[in-house]
């Protein structure tokens, strides 16, 4: 693969200053791709996480990433350390009273709490006050765990990942969840988009996506060439776009319609060659640096994968170490640009005051915070 050469000093620079961190977290790292398509770079972020730590994913309110292990959250914080021969993030635990075991996914809210899927129902905790034990959110379903996003309006969509999975939405206003959706299969992962839509990894019977809206109609659904996990929608110049996590060590970026109509043009923008083994993709989330965040694990040759591969570090070795590898849209000149959506959370829970607003009654509309993206100075 080919790399551009670039003056990193002068390019920093003529640069904002979010921007000029985007890139210097960017920089030219791990080979988990051993092809990536020119307009990405790619880091492994963290490695190797844990047996039992599954890559459902949110941010801290400083932007530190969260994954989970059972009751335990793991925080990946700016300090980094060097595990064979690559730079990952330092890890430190924080173990959550009452959250439960069962379950993966997790999502930031508006409210600035984090929601977790469990196999009884829906939970939350406050990152900013770990000692503080997990809320039980009443009336939620239970199910699997996987599938969690938090809606441009401060909703929670999740699904239960069930045979023929039971998608939901969680008002944390009006403390209601209502069941919009029932998948012909079961669904993994789910993400939310710009305009409101969902998009869910249909993993049954054969790989494919499906696309409804937040009251449950059916927008668009298309079968694809791998099977797909970890979602994003795509923002910017590829507002039209979503992206994939596949099992088989690859990503694809569907371009559809205005709308999300249409068949989609389906391009693989990384691979993991048969060579080197591949990794299954897992669940994968968006940050608020704008980047795609893949989770890689070993799953004994499920779905393309390659059994024994989890990882491919940075020394040239392959193990069966499963980690995060950060995956950043770069333009033609090498700067950093936004073509994964993101919304971000508000601050510190609590501190809005829904209820002794008033603003229980109207609803989130009238609270949502309005989308912002930190590098969107960079869109096209």
């Amino acid at each position: 693969m080919k790399t551009k050469n670039i003056n990193i000093l002068s390019t920093i620079s003529a640069m904002p200053a979010f921007a000029a961190v985007l890139l210097l977290a960017s920089g030219a790292h791990a080979v988990q791709f051993n092809i990536l398509d020119p307009g990405y770079v790619q880091e492994i972020y963290a490695a190797p996480l844990t047996p039992n730590q599954e890559a459902g994913m949110a941010w801290t309110k400083a932007g530190n990433l969260l994954t989970r292990a059972g009751s335990t959250i793991v925080e990946y914080l700016p300090a980094t350390t060097v595990v064979n021969s690559t730079t990952v993030h330092v890890p430190t635990t924080h173990p959550i009273s009452g959250l439960a075991t069962s379950g993966y996914g997790m999502t930031s809210g508006f409210d600035g709490y984090i929601y977790t899927t469990t196999g009884s129902g829906l939970q939350r905790f406050n990152p900013s006050n770990w000692a503080a034990p997990a809320q039980s959110l009443v009336g939620t379903a239970g199910g699997n765990g996987w599938g969690i996003t938090t809606l441009p309006d401060g909703r929670i969509a999740y699904s239960d990942g069930g045979g023929t999975s039971k998608i939901y939405i969680y008002d944390p206003v009006a403390t209601t969840n209502t069941l919009i959706y029932t998948a012909p299969k079961l669904i993994d992962d789910i993400e939310a988009g710009p305009t409101g839509a969902i998009a869910l990894a249909g993993h049954s019977l054969a790989p494919e996506i499906f696309i409804i809206s937040n009251t449950g109609s059916l927008i668009n659904s298309f079968n694809t060439a791998h099977w797909p996990d970890g979602l994003a929608f795509g923002d910017g110049a590829a507002s039209n776009s979503l992206f994939s996590n596949n099992n088989d060590g690859t990503i694809t970026q569907y371009v559809l319609g205005p709308g999300y109509l249409g068949v989609p043009v389906m391009t693989d923008i990384a691979q993991q060659t048969t060579a080197g083994g591949k990794a299954y993709g897992d669940l994968a989330a968006v940050g608020p640096d704008c980047a795609f965040y893949v989770s890689q694990y070993q799953n004994n040759g499920a779905n393309g994968s390659t059994a024994g591969t989890g990882t491919h570090w940075d020394d040239g070795s392959t193990t069966a170490d499963a980690s995060i590898v950060r995956i950043a849209a770069i333009g033609s000149d090498g700067t950093p640009i936004c073509l994964f959506y993101h919304t971000e959370t508000v601050p510190e829970p609590g501190t809005m005051l829904l209820a002794a607003s008033g603003l229980a009654g109207v609803g989130l509309v009238a609270w949502r915070r309005k989308r912002r993206q930190t590098c969107r100075a960079a869109k096209s």
